[in-house]
């Protein structure tokens, strides 16, 4: 009979390599004790749920992998880097084998982006993760609620390549993509610049019509993007659907032609009317769904 002590000591291995001397408690207690340092601490927290962030037949390793990298997104969207986090784990699996898989790709991911793991808890149910990230801001955070009117509008980089992925492994079809859903790249090189230049930031995990309207929303202004000016992999749906986890910002137009921001994609600017609109060529488009909601 599979106990939880059991399932915890598939991850203990994970504590015992990454020590730090910022870790002062770290998994054994009832609480982690983390040493301050003059920075702000950031932090987030996202769940990941089975058939509704993951299909059921995942492989765990890429259920633990994408877990992580999509919480994360919300630290690059601030402007900062990782620096350690917790895990949550709801699982109903009895086969220790898979939670010995699970902290494979926890391990991928740690030794990726040089995190630490400080703790986490184990409980029996249908099978989600609740991921813990805490970082600290490279130059200052980048908020949503303050855009400019006037500033212009970039996206790191393709739209739809984490939808085309799943659709991809659904049909048994071996192609790059899956990788981009299950193991999405998190824009931390982007992010160490982008904060020096950046008014605002998000990072578009339900469509960029919904992330970029919530940029607006706290900044009480609107905004004109032009759809040609999308990179996108599928159809125009890609600026819905999520799953993306590039960064959306804005900035004066003075650093337009800054050897960084040239390099991403300039989609539109902010405006002063508090309403999105979308061109495509001589026409305005209107979104029946701006993005992903996961109690649709």
């Amino acid at each position: 009979m599979i106990s939880e002590s059991a399932i915890l000591n598939c991850f203990q291995h994970l504590v015992d390599l990454n020590k730090d001397d910022n870790v002062i408690v770290g998994s054994g207690d009832d609480a982690a004790v983390i040493k301050s340092i003059e920075k702000d601490l950031v932090h987030s927290v996202d769940i990941s749920k089975i058939n509704s962030h993951f299909p059921e037949d995942s492989m765990p390793q890429d259920i633990a992998y994408r877990s992580i990298a999509v919480a994360l997104s919300d630290l690059a969207a601030m402007g900062a880097f990782p620096s350690f986090i917790s895990i949550g784990l709801t699982s109903n699996i009895t086969d220790l084998k898979w939670y010995k898989q699970f902290t494979r790709g926890v391990e991928e991911i740690l030794n990726e982006y040089q995190l630490k793991l400080i703790g986490g808890d184990i409980t029996n149910g249908e099978i989600s993760v609740c991921v813990n990230v805490f970082g600290y801001a490279y130059e200052k955070n980048i908020l949503r609620s303050t855009a400019k009117v006037g500033d212009l509008i970039y996206i790191t980089g393709p739209l739809g390549e984490g939808r085309k992925g799943l659709e991809d492994w659904k049909n048994n079809q071996q192609t790059k993509y899956i990788k981009k859903f299950f193991k999405p790249k998190v824009d931390f090189y982007k992010s160490k610049y982008i904060s020096k230049y950046a008014n605002s930031c998000i990072d578009i995990s339900d469509g960029l019509m919904k992330d970029l309207s919530r940029i607006c929303k706290s900044s009480e202004v609107g905004a004109e993007i032009i759809y040609e000016n999308i990179p996108i992999t599928n159809d125009i749906n890609d600026l819905s659907y999520g799953d993306d986890y590039k960064l959306c910002y804005t900035c004066s137009p003075e650093f337009r032609d800054n050897e960084f921001i040239s390099q991403d994609f300039h989609i539109g600017e902010i405006k002063s009317d508090t309403e999105i609109i979308l061109n495509k060529g001589n026409s305005s488009i209107n979104f029946k769904k701006h993005g992903w909601d996961s109690f649709e």
